[in-house]
């Protein structure tokens, strides 16, 4: 596949992941904190991408933007970008490049099924891409660690937690079922919607990403998976002409 060596630079709420693209393949990925220039800077190393790809979902940097061109043009996507899959979004303007990025690169790796990316980052986001590869919406709900601060925050006798990778389903004290509840709860919301997108889109590919997608995948049936760079991934397919995205690679080294 054609497209030279890029970076893509996932900008997120609450930090950033680097990816370094060789003719199609990732090679390389770094996360690094918001706005880090110096970290940018020592993942790209001696490499010289001939194109800096960017999406952010996080409030405007401008000094970090004006810092990128120093190692290449940027290309800025978004959710309204052009990709190789259709979108039946009405509000396009408002649709979130990851969201946008993760559909497109679900329906890269699964190509001729429906498939739904999930990222569990600091929201809990679903989208559907029809067999077609039509993008036909999804659903926003609290993220994993939205859920146990505002349990904390909201109330006055409650405590934040940070609930263990299997939290018992039956808490025995007000800690224990605070982690319960915030656990089982997202993992009873993430298998009632995979079932139900199931039912409507039979033979369903399911692609869970962002920071808490291994804790999750590995508690929901076989046949869930984690792609912890799917973002990356559509990132740099919205960043190429419609004709070349269809061989981006499934990941580093692969």
């Amino acid at each position: 596949m054609e497209g030279g060596t890029r970076l893509v630079v996932d900008i997120g709420n609450s930090r950033m992941k680097a990816g370094l693209f060789r003719h199609g393949r990732l090679t390389r990925t770094s996360t690094m904190p918001l706005g880090d220039v110096a970290a940018i800077g020592a993942f790209v190393a001696s490499d010289r991408p001939e194109v800096v790809v960017v999406g952010s979902v996080a409030s405007p940097d401008p000094a970090f933007a004006n810092a990128l061109h120093a190692w290449a043009p940027v290309v800025e996507v978004n959710g309204a970008s052009e990709g190789p899959i259709r979108s039946a979004y009405r509000t396009r303007d408002t649709l979130g490049v990851d969201r946008w990025a993760n559909a497109v690169a679900a329906s890269l790796l699964f190509p001729g099924r429906p498939t739904l990316a999930i990222s569990l980052g600091t929201c809990l986001t679903y989208d559907l891409v029809s067999a077609d590869g039509e993008h036909l919406g999804g659903i926003i709900s609290p993220g994993f660690r939205m859920r146990a601060r505002a349990m904390g925050e909201f109330t006055a006798r409650l405590m934040v937690v940070d609930p263990p990778d299997t939290p018992a389903l039956l808490g025995t004290d007000t800690e224990a079922c605070l982690a319960s509840g915030t656990h089982h709860g997202l993992l009873a919301e993430l298998a009632h919607t995979i079932s139900g997108f199931r039912h409507k889109q039979p033979g369903l590919a399911v692609v869970l990403t962002g920071g808490d997608a291994l804790r999750f995948a590995r508690a929901l049936e076989s046949g869930i998976f984690a792609h912890p760079f799917l973002t990356l991934l559509g990132l740099h397919a919205l960043s190429l002409p419609a004709r070349l995205a269809s061989g981006t690679s499934s990941g580093p080294g692969r």
